[in-house]
């Protein structure tokens, strides 16, 4: 084998021995992710209970499971392109007044973890 495919060789090792890398990372950051947006709703709910407890809130309306991810869904949807965590907020208040939005953020996160929606640089949510 010449020099020259010896050291091509190599590069490609190399380059493939990166992406693994690269992908394993993503995976980790991933968990992660999921990890921190679970102690995020653990902390919203427990916020929540103390709250009502010490009479700084009367119960706001709770969502069933599942029911914020639709409406941030349904709003997305309506809006025809996307919106930030706090337009969704907006958009969900309209057609739900009174409703607790504290876990929009968690919930808009882990669904583009997901892949149900996406993400762009500028913090706005799309459908996937």
């Amino acid at each position: 084998m010449s020099s020259l495919e010896e050291r091509l060789r190599r590069i490609a090792e190399e380059k493939q021995r990166i992406a693994d890398e690269e992908a394993a990372m993503r995976d980790e950051a991933l968990a992660e992710l999921e990890k921190v947006v679970e102690e995020i709703e653990a902390l919203e709910k427990r916020k929540e209970q103390l709250e009502i407890f010490l009479g700084l809130e009367e119960g706001p309306q709770r969502a069933g499971h599942g029911q914020i991810l639709q409406l941030c869904v349904r709003a997305i949807t309506e809006s025809g392109g996307g919106l930030t965590t706090g337009e969704v907020k907006e958009a969900i208040e309209k057609f739900m007044p009174g409703m607790k939005l504290s876990s929009v953020p968690a919930s808009l996160s882990r669904a583009a973890s997901m892949g149900r929606l996406r993400r762009d640089e500028f913090g706005r949510y799309f459908l996937s």
